[in-house]
């Protein structure tokens, strides 16, 4: 059975109506330079505005005159005919003055002459077509309503709309006092009072959303803006990783063909010679190699050695073979043996099941933070905290050293600019992130640096 809707209470949809007048009259206040552009961006369409109601009124004067003569007998034709010539001419004027000049002020005030004047005009043919209980009067009502189009301020509608039937009235009573005292004097007035609240309830709802129209696009601005800052960096960022990797990688390689060039080299150069030595001396007494077979041996070892050694910078076998405590603790221990730094390993929560991916994720960037450590912090203590839980693998690298500044951490191009290659940490959450992951760096008190990722499982 599909849930029957529970029923909002009365308040509650009226306080949503109302909530787009009150608007954000605290932001827009706060965010003056929104609030200023939208200023200048009315006032320019207040006068496309008023152009395009003076082009709408010369067009409705002209096509529907013709008209006048089917419906209207002779005395409202001729009254209407002379306020017809009137808006043709005020439109053309203003349609004129709109070329001449683009001050919003100059055609603010002109187009508010003009609808004034018009709307007692209006008012007077009206009159003469007929008194109050002719229909003829009503049409005056459409003057009122023909103020929703424009971008006004409330202050500024309401007093345009009063004014519009203000001088309506003033035109069709004032000019013709005889028409005072008609019965259907105070049904025009009741019924242009309601025209003239919903022409201003409705323009202004209208002003509203056009505002808010305005600044969501200017929100929308700058939040572009922002995006496509923040995709440069990234992009610079990743530019930079690359070029490190890059870097690396032939670091990397230079240092193991050194090391096969130098160390390994040189250890099968000194077999070789052994091994001729030996067969020489075979030759001639056999009994007496005893010891040349025991250099050979020992020149076997130390190559195993080498090669182990090499194999096991470039990815530990311990990794695969037995799991991630166990090649971070080797890892701690070379930390120590070779850098002094006294590391302390903790492991909570079980480890097989992670991934080959999160495993040597988490290893490099234990390794890179050991680094980081040896290199930058000046520590003589480091504590790892591996935890892992149902949902994700926590890792923490902990230090005593001298730490790092809040606004360092804080701002992203001074922890980019941190570690003298640049993108060590920028790796270490590219790799966080590759498995949707985070990392952050926090300075701990009093002194010292933590490293903190996250990896989900």
């Amino acid at each position: 059975m599909e849930a029957t809707p529970s029923r909002r209470p009365i308040a509650d949809t009226v306080r949503e109506g109302l909530s787009l007048w009150r608007g954000r009259r605290e932001e827009i206040e706060r965010d003056s330079s929104v609030n200023d552009a939208f200023e200048a961006r009315r006032r320019r369409k207040l006068g496309a505005h008023a152009t395009s109601l003076c082009a709408v009124a010369l067009v409705a004067a002209l096509v529907f005159w013709p008209l006048d003569w089917l419906v209207l007998d002779a005395v409202a034709r001729a009254a209407f005919a002379r306020w017809r010539v009137t808006v043709a001419v005020g439109s053309t004027l203003f349609l004129a003055l709109t070329r001449l000049t683009s001050r919003p002020a100059a055609l603010g005030g002109a187009f508010v002459a003009l609808s004034l004047g018009g709307s007692m005009l209006a008012g007077d043919a009206m009159a003469r077509a007929g008194d109050p209980g002719a229909p003829y009067v009503h049409l005056l009502h459409f003057g009122l309503l023909a103020t929703v189009a424009l971008p006004l301020a409330l202050s500024e509608r309401a007093l345009f709309t009063a004014g519009i039937g203000l001088f309506s009235a003033l035109g069709f009573w004032g000019l013709h006092p005889q028409h005072i005292g008609h019965s259907a004097t105070a049904l025009w007035w009741s019924v242009a009072l309601g025209a003239g609240l919903v022409s201003v309830w409705y323009g202004h709802s209208l002003f509203l959303l056009a505002r808010e129209n305005f600044e969501h696009r200017a929100a929308l601005g700058r939040w572009a803006l922002e995006l496509e800052e923040r995709v440069q960096e990234r992009t610079n960022e990743l530019r930079a990783l690359i070029r490190q990797v890059e870097r690396v990688r032939e670091e990397e390689r230079t240092r193991i063909a050194r090391e096969l060039h130098d160390e390994l080299g040189q250890e099968i150069a000194a077999i070789g010679y052994s091994l001729r030595f030996t067969r020489e001396r075979f030759e001639k007494d056999p009994r007496s190699i005893a010891a040349n077979l025991d250099d050979v041996d020992a020149a076997v070892e130390r190559t195993r050695s080498l090669v182990r050694e090499i194999v096991s910078e470039l990815r530990p076998r311990m990794l695969d073979d037995l799991g991630l405590v166990a090649a971070v603790e080797w890892l701690a221990r070379r930390m120590n043996d070779n850098g002094g730094l006294r590391c302390a390993v903790r492991a909570v929560g079980p480890m097989d099941s992670l991934s080959d991916d999160c495993k040597t994720a988490a290893f490099r960037i234990v390794q890179e933070s050991l680094t980081n450590v040896l290199k930058h912090a000046r520590a003589k203590n480091v504590e790892i905290d591996l935890v892992c839980e149902r949902e994700a693998l926590a890792i923490a690298v902990k230090d005593d050293g001298v730490g790092i500044a809040r606004a360092r951490v804080d701002n992203a191009d001074s922890l980019r600019g941190m570690l003298r290659p640049g993108v060590g940490l920028i790796g270490m959450r590219e790799r966080a992130q590759a498995l949707s992951g985070t990392l952050e760096v926090l300075a701990r008190q009093p002194a010292g640096t933590e490293v903190r990722c996250s990896i989900p499982l």
